[in-house]
């Protein structure tokens, strides 16, 4: 019995992490015996699972919310002239939106990576900032000596 061949013209290899031998063929064909499938891709976290669904544009959408978050901690105080272990805010989970809110004297803030590094300063002024940045520990100190900044960080993971 003959089968029906449709050809696929669209180049689907390399893949990472597939290894095929020959390594490159010119054309694929799929036939009859071929099976085509709807996938559905599934994630599971704690005791639940999630289906996992892309946007109108082909993003991927993992969170019907927009986001992915569901733990924040506040932490509070005043800051010091110089970064010390009051002012600094080590993470054991990655962080990944922060909330600044500094209501007096501006402030210079600090990221840590992963590698425990600390990153440039970065000045916050008097006000309201959320910024998107993956890090593990955030630190703040007084960007005029003397001047007190009092602030609030909201650390969201």
């Amino acid at each position: 019995m003959p089968t029906d061949k449709q050809k696929i013209r669209t180049v689907l290899i390399p893949e990472i992490g597939l290894t095929l031998e020959p390594e490159f063929i010119n054309e694929f064909e799929v036939t009859t015996i071929f099976s085509r499938s709807l996938a559905h891709v599934v994630g599971q976290t704690g005791n639940r699972s999630i289906m996992i669904k892309a946007t109108s544009d082909g993003r991927l959408l993992v969170a019907a919310a927009g986001t992915s978050m569901e733990i924040y901690n506040v932490e509070a105080g005043t800051a010091p002239d110089a970064f010390n272990a009051g002012s600094t805010y080590d993470q054991a989970d990655a962080i990944f939106t922060t909330d600044i809110l500094v209501e007096t004297f501006a402030a210079e803030i600090s990221f840590r990576n992963l590698a425990g590094v600390w990153g440039n300063n970065k000045i916050i002024p008097v006000g309201l900032a959320s910024i998107d940045f993956i890090h593990y520990g955030i630190r703040i100190e007084n960007r005029v000596p003397g001047s007190a900044a009092v602030y609030e960080f909201t650390l969201y993971r």
